[in-house]
């Protein structure tokens, strides 16, 4: 795949996330997509399968009430279908940056690692944010 059209499918991810286009975002991902959430916190660990990545997303949008999302920096990717986005990520109050990598698999995304430069930070936000933790 062209490092062009990795960088492509990434940036249409966060334009989807960016409008909670739905459909546009279920589109983009493979039905065997994986998201890897880093961390020691209730969300944290690995989602499997488009339904495990909706229901993460369900309970991220539950917490943020809608407020939140990435500010893009760069994005950047090799001829080998990996792409990787410095970002700031915001929910409700909490900011802090944010790198995520892909792996984009026939046009599609098919794994993302999710990794805050602020492990310790994104571990007490989560802690405190989610019920029943």
């Amino acid at each position: 795949m062209a490092i062009e059209d990795t960088i492509g499918v990434a940036r249409r991810a966060y334009e989807a996330y960016a409008a909670m286009d739905v459909a546009a975002i279920d589109s983009l991902m493979t039905d065997d997509h994986v998201l890897h959430v880093a961390g020691r916190h209730p969300l944290s660990g690995d989602y499997r399968g488009k339904q495990a990545v909706w229901e993460y997303l369900g309970r991220v949008t539950a917490i943020s009430g809608g407020r939140g999302g990435f500010d893009v920096h760069a994005i950047t990717a090799d001829e080998n279908g990996h792409a990787v986005a410095l970002l700031t990520g915001t929910i409700r109050d909490f900011v802090r940056p944010v790198i995520h990598v892909w792996h984009v698999r026939g046009g599609q995304l098919a794994e993302m690692w999710d990794a805050s430069l602020d492990q310790y930070a994104e571990d007490a936000f989560w802690s405190k944010a989610t019920p029943g933790s």
